[in-house]
């Protein structure tokens, strides 16, 4: 689960939203597949939750979703926008390759993962 940090506060725009860090007044902004992302997260979904929802929203490769979604959070966390995921929803992706996209372990491609339908070959990258 991801949450965001006490002192940010999230305003959704028609371009996707704004992240503004009260302490320091600076801001971020997300279009709207990156604001969809942290929609999810913030409703208690995983990261397969939101590399669901971009499949089923966007045209793009569910490998591709995956790396974005997982950059996206990196990112988010790395500056200070979002409290870092607890232990338990790490274990959950520990082992996976972003830039393979699936977990040795559990041996499942993260369509199957992500329940993603359809020809992957045509679609393109997700962009926050």
């Amino acid at each position: 689960m991801v949450m965001l940090r006490s002192d940010v506060v999230r305003a959704p725009t028609e371009y996707g939203a704004v992240l503004l860090h009260t302490e320091d007044g600076r801001y971020w902004t997300l279009n709207p597949s990156g604001d969809l992302v942290l929609r999810v997260m913030l409703d208690g979904g995983d990261v397969a939750a939101a590399v669901r929802e971009l499949c089923a929203t966007r045209e793009v490769d569910p490998q591709v979703a995956r790396r974005d979604v997982e950059g996206l959070l990196a990112q988010l966390a790395d500056v200070g926008l979002i409290e870092p995921p607890s232990e338990g929803s790490r274990s959950s992706e520990a082992g996976r390759s972003s830039e393979a996209g699936r977990s040795p372990e559990a041996g499942r491609s993260p369509e199957a993962e992500a329940g993603c339908p359809g020809d992957q070959g045509n679609r393109s990258e997700a962009r926050w």
